[in-house]
């Protein structure tokens, strides 16, 4: 019903003659940003690092909503089930497109129960190695996966994560026989591979960066088509042999189904407009992050796309028998 009386609120705001237009007087109110992750981490970092500009933007308090829990499932359906009137909004990243693979009993349907506004940041990780890895590069990275197959390690962030989805891509595009070993967070994985206790990890350059300094990790390449500005001197992956590999963190935006189209225009007109203040663009710096605002139509098709391909690489998760 919320989708057709949305659908209902739209027509009738363009039928009736001299009527405002929904987007006219939006928003009226503080606009709520659901982060389905706990207060802390990257969804709250990115959501909280444009926020200010956004709500100086709209000309209204924007308030940001931690809701983390269930691999983000709890923060997400919230926002499914929200009135669609532009003012609960969702943050997601790569594990919207990976849950319903992971999660076959989501309480929502993703993407049909969500409205896109925009794609806001990538930003690509690095392949970071214990220091004392006898590999300094992919080529050498792969012959030594060859010449001791299984034995390799890699942590990973949990699964369904970016860390994971890097790495079970480049297992796939390299054949290389490596074991995963799952971690709560990036820091964990991070502080076991500068101590040596697993071989290496995917994961951002400000995770990576203290354990470079301290020469207790290196790095042997970055996962984007584009070499970091933080570690210029660093091939890709995709310089180094991997043909068009890329697996980078993204984040976008998105409201309920059903919000009507001249507030999700008014919200990814504000959104270009808060992205492209220089103090945001500072911001971001510290995570490599480029700013990437596209169209809801473009955003659309991304996840769609992301859904698809994550699809043929992941299996339903052991834990979802059960609903999340």
């Amino acid at each position: 019903m919320k989708h057709a009386f949305g659908a209902a609120v739209c027509l009738a705001a363009f039928a009736l003659p001299g009527h405002a237009a929904p987007a006219d007087h939006y928003p009226e109110k503080p606009v709520r940003i659901v982060v389905p992750f706990a207060a802390g981490g990257g969804g709250d970092f990115i959501a909280r690092a444009f926020a200010e500009k956004l709500s100086a933007t709209l000309k209204q308090p924007v308030i940001i909503d931690n809701r983390g829990g269930g691999n983000t499932v709890t923060g997400t359906e919230a926002v499914a089930k929200a009135e669609p009137d532009g003012y609960t909004l969702l943050i997601v990243s790569p594990s919207f497109a990976t849950n319903p693979t992971l999660l076959p009993k989501l309480p929502y349907r993703t993407p049909d129960d969500f409205a896109p506004i925009g794609l806001v940041i990538t930003y690509a990780m690095g392949l970071a190695a214990r220091a004392n890895l006898p590999a300094n590069d992919i080529p050498q990275l792969l012959e030594l996966a060859a010449r001791q197959p299984g034995k390799l390690t890699i942590a990973t962030s949990g699964e369904g994560s970016a860390s994971h989805m890097a790495t079970e891509l480049f297992k796939a595009a390299t054949h290389a026989n490596i074991l995963d070993v799952p971690y709560r967070g990036a820091g964990p994985a991070m502080l076991d591979v500068a101590s040596g206790h697993v071989d290496l990890a995917f994961t951002g350059l400000s995770q990576i960066k203290p354990h470079l300094d301290s020469k207790r990790a290196k790095l042997l390449a970055t996962s984007g088509l584009r070499r970091l500005q933080s570690a210029p001197d660093v091939k890709t992956i995709a310089e180094q042999g991997v043909k068009d590999f890329e697996a980078v963190v993204w984040w976008g935006m998105f409201a309920p189904a059903g919000t009507p189209k001249p507030i999700i225009d008014k919200i990814n007109g504000a959104l270009r407009t808060s992205l492209a203040d220089p103090e945001v663009a500072k911001r971001f710096d510290v995570i490599d992050g480029e700013v990437r605002v596209s169209s809801p139509e473009e955003f659309g098709r991304f996840v769609r796309e992301e859904i698809t391909r994550w699809s043929k690489l992941l299996k339903p998760s052991k834990a979802a028998t059960a609903s999340p």
